[in-house]
């Protein structure tokens, strides 16, 4: 306590200055402070030499024990210049991106930085002062502000973020700002248990950026914390404090509950009983945090406010200052507090009245999936006790792709798909017994766990990652971990020394550590051959399927579903039909004839291959076709020429024509062994499209029914010159052995407007210290890898 004792411990002086104001004899003595050397033996907890030069922390910075103590000029210390270089040791040793710093009130502001003057900004004065300072110099950034990202959330992050707890005036709030901190929002918390569900208080203005609380730029929003794990109306405080500008916060004791604390007035810290990962079937903050992610950036536009509703938008310019709100406008969120009665949103927006949008909000009632042209808007009734999100249909995964089992994101290592680990997911022992949020087989269902599949790499030397979208994805970008040169270029006028497209401190959140992968193809819906025509079907999965046992001539086939052939009713870009019988002779006449005079079967065995025929109609150029194939029994998987699971894939080719008809050959399949059973089945697509932006319920069928393709290849991991924190920092050479993350994002194209897209994430495991399938998770201890953090 500022010059007061606190439950009887001796008092830290952290006043700047000569003199301690409370200590001694009684409370509010003074006596001067001591000035001494506080690790006389321990050199690498200092960061100068006597002279003042930097050397860095550590046990090998080049300072000695009997140096310290030979130099107690440079070395003796007061209190808060001890405090300030823990601070800075433990920033540099951690890694860490800032402090949350408790109870700040009770320390004068002034201790913790510059409170006025010009260069209050960049003065490296005081706990926070000096951690800037440290967090430059360990991460290797050179911008003098230290404060300017950390006000600032649509900057290029170059600055620790620091925020501290300080639950009510007196002192006035302003002075910690002035020092260089956010503070916790406890004024905008407890408005809002006030006002949320009650009869008799309204919402309105609380659609206007920091309305009832702080403004955007010093606020940290929090429904519960350590101390407090009251929230009226929890979900509707998390909906606006992950939409709303400024800075959300989760509060979580991963559902280890703390006993009763003496004094403390219940348990400490206090049980939070948060769904923060989707548990007891709650997935709203997942969601949440997905939307905050893909949509609440740039500024907060106010649009509508009464007693029970209000609504407001998140704009972005950042990509192009002189935009229009309809071009930078990224989402608008309606939120209703009478939990007695849906109200309509009313009000406008700043979408173009015919941009098609999506209701993104999920986990509560009927927050569910539906689309609205945003003059339809004043028309949706927003659920008793709820929120709608609505935004740009963003790209999606594309059914062709996902319809065969695959994943947005793959993972081939020597040109083959990576293997996969198992991990174990674990909630805390007061947490969900059934916790299984992705609702995947789980036959133990009261045990607090459920297990994940994730890809394991063994080899890092030779890995591709291959990025599928929908067709309405423009661009695709991919980021390994924190930012990791992905494609051995940077782009013109970048000078990063790591070669990353879009290096920290430079770029904003939106394009921060993503790199620019190759573009494959973009198609049209591709269309799998059967023996009936009318079965014709997009998407592999469920299609016409062809079965046989090498030597034997006889063939097997599953049908593909009943009038499923739409014949091509995209303008050309598909084919009409695909026909295959492999008990039928081809028809028409190759240039040059048939060998013998004979057509032969459109599944022909021959001593080492096989060939394979199948007809479309005339389609013309940039179709491709593909013959997808297993020998194992499972069924052959995939789209755009590639196989999910253990289906392979070979090309096909225009032979001839027949008429207005075209056959289509590969007569070098390789040919499994005698007795192998083969299933196989044909696909046909062109490529070559243009994105397709979402603009109604026909192109957003349409675009699912395409597929986007990027990827990196050739990726030497064992190679690559990484920085490990995402900054100008420590560097190592290769992928560390452990988890990473590859996270996807797909853009649409919004011409003259800001970037809107989607976020994929995958995580895999690297190990190349065991063989495939030798690898053990649980340690000695008993405790599993993957938990709670995930």
């Amino acid at each position: 306590m500022q010059n007061l004792g606190l439950a009887d411990l001796i008092d830290i002086s952290t006043e700047p200055g000569s003199t301690n104001n409370n200590h001694g004899s009684y409370e509010g003595d003074t006596i001067p402070k001591i000035k001494f050397i506080r690790h006389p033996n321990n050199p690498e907890y200092y960061c100068y030499d006597a002279s003042g030069n930097y050397v860095g922390f550590g046990p090998n910075n080049g300072l000695t024990a009997p140096y310290i103590q030979a130099n107690p000029q440079a070395y003796s210390e007061r209190v808060e210049d001890m405090l300030n270089r823990s601070a800075r040791w433990q920033l540099d040793r951690t890694k860490a991106d800032g402090f949350r710093l408790d109870a700040v009130k009770h320390t004068p502001a002034d201790f913790f930085g510059a409170t006025y003057g010009v260069d209050k900004d960049s003065s490296d004065y005081g706990f926070l002062g000096q951690s800037q300072r440290q967090f430059n110099l360990t991460r290797g950034f050179s911008d003098t502000n230290h404060r300017d990202s950390l006000f600032n959330t649509e900057l290029g992050r170059d600055d620790a973020m620091m925020f501290g707890e300080h639950l009510g005036q007196p002192p006035a709030y302003g002075s910690y700002f002035d020092a260089g901190m956010r503070l916790v929002d406890n004024d905008l918390r407890s408005n809002l248990n006030n006002v949320l569900g009650s009869p008799w208080n309204g919402l309105a203005g609380y659609q206007d950026p920091g309305f009832g609380g702080f403004g955007p730029d010093v606020t940290v929003m929090h429904a519960q914390s350590h101390d407090n794990d009251y929230a009226s109306r929890r979900e509707l405080q998390h909906a606006i404090y992950f939409t709303r500008a400024g800075l959300g916060l989760v509060y979580s004791d991963g559902n280890y509950h703390a006993e009763t604390l003496g004094e403390s007035g219940g348990a400490f810290p206090r049980h939070a009983n948060t769904a923060f990962l989707g548990q007891w079937g709650d997935a709203r903050i997942p969601n949440l945090l997905k939307i905050h992610q893909d949509f609440a950036r740039g500024y907060q536009k106010g649009q509508f406010g009464t007693g029970d509703v209000i609504s407001y938008e998140r704009i972005d310019k950042r990509e192009n200052g002189g935009m229009s709100d309809a071009d930078g406008a990224t989402m608008i969120v309606a939120l209703n507090d009478d939990y007695s009665s849906g109200h309509n949103m009313s009000g406008n927006t700043s979408f173009p009245s015919g941009e098609y949008l999506y209701q993104y909000a999920r986990g509560y009632g009927s927050q569910v999936g539906f689309y609205k042209f945003a003059s339809e808007l004043n028309t949706v009734t927003v659920p008793a006790g709820s929120y709608f999100v609505f935004a740009p249909r963003t790209p999606e995964e594309s059914d062709l792709w996902k319809g065969a089992g695959g994943a947005p994101i793959t993972i081939y290592q020597n040109d083959q798909p990576a293997g996969t680990v198992t991990v174990s997911r674990q909630d805390g022992s007061d947490g969900d017994p059934a916790f299984n949020p992705n609702g995947v087989n789980d036959p133990v269902t009261n045990d607090f766990t459920y297990q994940w599949q994730i890809p394991r790499v063994t080899s890092a030397t030779d890995l591709r990652f291959v990025v599928r979208a929908d067709g309405s994805a423009e661009n695709i970008m991919l980021k390994l971990d924190g930012g990791v040169d992905l494609n051995d270029t940077r782009p013109v006028g970048n000078t990063d020394p790591r070669y990353r497209d879009n290096p920290p401190a430079l770029t904003t959140d939106v394009f921060m550590g993503y790199e620019q992968p190759n573009f494959i193809r973009r198609q049209w819906a591709e269309k799998f051959a059967a023996k009936d025509t009318t079965r014709n079907q997009i998407g592999s999965a469920g299609a016409e399927t062809y079965a046989t046992v090498i030597g034997s001539a006889a063939f097997n086939i599953v049908n593909g579903p009943t009038g499923a052939n739409d014949y091509g009713t995209d303008g050309g870009n598909q084919a009409s039909w695909l026909y295959h019988d492999p008990a039928d002779t081809v028809g028409g006449t190759p240039s040059g004839g048939w060998p013998g005079g004979i057509a032969p079967k459109q599944f022909v065995e021959n001593a080492s291959t096989l060939a394979v025929w199948a007809k479309p109609n005339g389609v013309g150029g940039g179709f491709k076709m593909f013959f997808y194939y297993t020998t194992d029994g499972t069924n052959p998987e995939g789209a755009g020429g590639e196989g999910t699971g253990s289906t392979k894939t070979v090309e096909m080719n225009w032979s001839h024509n027949q008429g207005g008809d075209d056959w289509w050959v590969n007569a070098s399949i390789p040919k499994p062994s005698n007795g192998a059973t083969l299933k196989y089945k044909v696909g046909l697509f062109k490529e070559g499209a243009s994105s397709l932006y979402p603009v109604s319920a026909d192109t957003v069928s349409r675009k699912a029914r395409m597929m986007t393709t990027f990827h990196i290849d050739n990726f030497n991991g064992t190679t690559k010159v990484l920085a490990p924190h995402n900054d100008y920092g420590v560097t190592e050479t290769g992928l560390a052995e452990g988890f990473h993350v590859l996270r996807a994002r797909p853009f649409l194209n919004r011409a003259g407007k800001t970037s809107l897209y989607n976020t994929y994430t995958q995580t895999f495991y690297y190990d190349a210290a065991t063989p495939e399938g030798q690898i053990v998770f649980p340690s000695s201890n008993g405790e599993t890898i993957g938990g709670s953090e995930y």
